[in-house]
């Protein structure tokens, strides 16, 4: 991966290294509002103010603006080509991060009712499409300029799609809320974007680049890439399938058929990481990937939470909001946060290495990468988003807000700890090691 990161492709760190302030950032203030709206994070219904507040500073302002920021260093130094356009990636940028921060202030005000004013909820929608669109535009053609279009990228190129229509359909639902003209229920459509969202943009993107970064950071060099084929296949006829059926025919059992492509290529690529750990060389992880390896078991806690939303058994017909909720979280908050702030600690520290010492290698005692952040802080804010995620967990299944409230407190810690280090990181001087 390192001999990756320093390819003459690489972009301008200016590029990329505010994503991963800003979504840093974004990720404490996430865990302030976990702890204000706790009360309101266990009410009997899905859509709610405070429930919107949260879940989307944490997918588009945690998650999306980060995951910007990795592909704008991945696709070139992956795919062997150059960024479109750095300019494009700033003016992206700004509008994503204006945008979310106007949707997340009304999000919080909203009372959704008869007089509710949409206006700035179109301008927010607006300027996060348009960003969305311009970011779309840039990667992709970055991706299609490159002649490796292996698993890895076209899982990466699908995810994109995807992501112009989770927002695409957002924005659908924002002019519908104003002026009613789609034949189909609020919360059919809500599942539609969750599907498109999560299924589709997050978890395409995860497996695309996952299947890039293991082999490099595990060191291990033929995987079973006929797993990544049957994912591919699977997770987009899931897909397609359920946001079709949400919006045609949403019976419980054509839900439940529609969801059964997803799982399987969920287990298929569990299977595919599986390998990966096992046959490693790197026997010894790092924080940052043993936060990664963690990520992966909640994975496989999220499949079993998922299968019981689906089945919806009689016996916890009592509780099956709670599953839901559990079940989101468990995406948002376990799999897709866990390996977010693992393989933070596996690229940001590169990238600002290769900025600072890239013309001294060879010449004088420098750092390492991983000598730049305190690896004491990231252990340890390891062990409280263990105890958040628990928490939080256990609050959502049993409606019990002081356990939340627990959560959002360890959250803070977490989001705090990782703040350190992510700054702590980009802001890095120069330190030459005296010879001894």
């Amino acid at each position: 991966m390192q001999a990756g990161l320093s390819t003459k492709n690489a972009p301008s760190p200016s590029v990329v290294l505010p994503h991963f302030a800003f979504s840093a950032l974004m990720f404490l203030l996430a865990a302030v509002v976990m702890l204000v709206a706790a009360p309101q994070l266990v009410l009997p219904y899905h859509l709610n103010s405070h429930m919107l507040t949260l879940t989307h500073l944490m997918v588009l302002g945690f998650i999306t603006m980060i995951i910007f920021g990795s592909l704008y260093q991945l696709i070139p130094v992956v795919m062997e080509v150059k960024l479109y356009s750095e300019i494009l990636a700033k003016i992206t940028f700004w509008l994503f991060g204006s945008g979310l921060l106007i949707l997340v202030y009304h999000f919080w005000e909203a009372s959704f009712g008869l007089h509710q004013n949409w206006f700035w909820f179109e301008v927010s929608g607006t300027l996060i499409l348009t960003a969305v669109v311009l970011f779309a535009f840039n990667a992709l053609k970055s991706a299609f300029r490159s002649e490796r279009m292996d698993m890895g990228n076209i899982f990466v190129v699908t995810g994109i799609i995807y992501l112009v229509l989770t927002v695409s359909l957002a924005i659908l639902m924002i002019i519908d809320f104003a002026h009613p003209f789609i034949p189909a229920s609020v919360l059919d459509l809500l599942k539609m974007h969750l599907t498109l969202g999560l299924a589709g943009w997050f978890l395409f993107l995860i497996v695309g680049v996952s299947s890039k970064l293991m082999p490099m950071f595990l060191i291990i060099h033929k995987l079973q890439d006929h797993l990544l084929k049957y994912t591919y296949y699977l997770l987009n006829a899931g897909v397609v399938a359920l946001v079709t059926v949400y919006y045609l025919y949403p019976e419980p059992w054509a839900i439940m058929l529609s969801t059964l492509p997803i799982l399987a290529g969920v287990v298929a690529y569990l299977v595919y990481i599986r390998y990966a750990f096992k046959h490693r060389f790197r026997k010894n992880l790092d924080t940052g990937m043993k936060l990664s390896k963690t990520a992966f078991i909640l994975l496989a806690i999220t499949v079993v939470l998922g299968i019981i939303s689906m089945v919806s058994p009689e016996f916890l017909s009592d509780y099956q909001l709670n599953i839901d909720i559990a079940f989101i979280m468990s995406v948002i908050f376990g799999f897709i946060t866990a390996l977010i702030m693992g393989q933070t600690y596996k690229t940001v520290p590169f990238i600002v290495w290769l900025k600072v010492y890239s013309a001294k290698v060879g010449k004088q005692k420098i750092p390492l990468p991983q000598e730049i952040y305190s690896d004491r802080v990231a252990r340890l804010h390891m062990q409280t988003y263990f105890v958040a995620f628990a928490f939080l967990m256990l609050g959502e299944l049993a409606s019990q807000v002081w356990l939340i409230q627990s959560a959002a407190v360890m959250f803070i810690v977490t989001a705090v700890l990782y703040n350190y280090n992510v700054f702590k990181i980009i802001f890095h001087k120069e330190k030459i090691i005296e010879n001894e």
